[in-house]
């Protein structure tokens, strides 16, 4: 039975084998250009993070070179002190584009020699904004304490991109004197 077998189509072999070689190069060609395609985008947010990094670095060094002149909030009572840190927090989040959905006056605490005003803020910041809004703390005069500090991702997009807000937690203190 072996001798009588014959090919009726001796072409189709050679023809396959040359189909499934292209085949394979244009599969890893396509592979190369995908990975090569999230390299340079994983080099680009690379960037991003080194020009924050730098931009940051950048802030602590005026801050560093500034001298330090504590001020405390001045009012009448207390709580017209805590109203005041409350307004210009306000006014730090609009500036720096931060969505403060809760501002909450926590206790008056006495300390020696001052009053502790603390306040709990609650909001959303786009993560190139936070950077800056750090800064305008750091910065601001009267002297603020950023007691803590949570932060978390928004929830995730469908498109994959990862530009969701960030949720921002902060514990605050300001002073004024007794």
């Amino acid at each position: 039975m072996i001798d009588n077998f014959t090919f009726h189509n001796p072409g189709l072999v050679r023809r396959f084998g040359t189909l499934l070689v292209v085949g394979t190069a244009f599969v890893l060609l396509l592979l190369t250009l995908l990975l090569t395609s999230v390299a340079r985008n994983g080099y680009a947010s690379m960037d991003t993070q080194r020009a924050a990094i730098a931009q940051a670095e950048a802030a602590t060094e005026r801050q560093g070179n500034a001298g330090v002149g504590i001020t405390f909030y001045e009012s009448e009572t207390p709580q017209l002190a805590q109203s005041q840190m409350q307004s210009d927090m306000q006014a730090l989040a609009d500036q720096n584009q931060v969505q403060l959905e809760v501002i909450r006056a926590d206790q008056v605490e006495q300390l020696q020699g001052a009053l502790r005003l603390t306040l709990t803020l609650n909001g959303v910041v786009a993560e190139n904004q936070l950077g800056g809004f750090l800064e305008s703390l750091a910065s601001h005069d009267p002297m603020i304490v950023v007691d803590s500090i949570v932060l978390r991702r928004g929830r995730s997009s469908s498109q994959g991109i990862d530009d969701r807000p960030l949720a921002i937690q902060l514990k605050l203190s300001g002073f004024t004197p007794q």
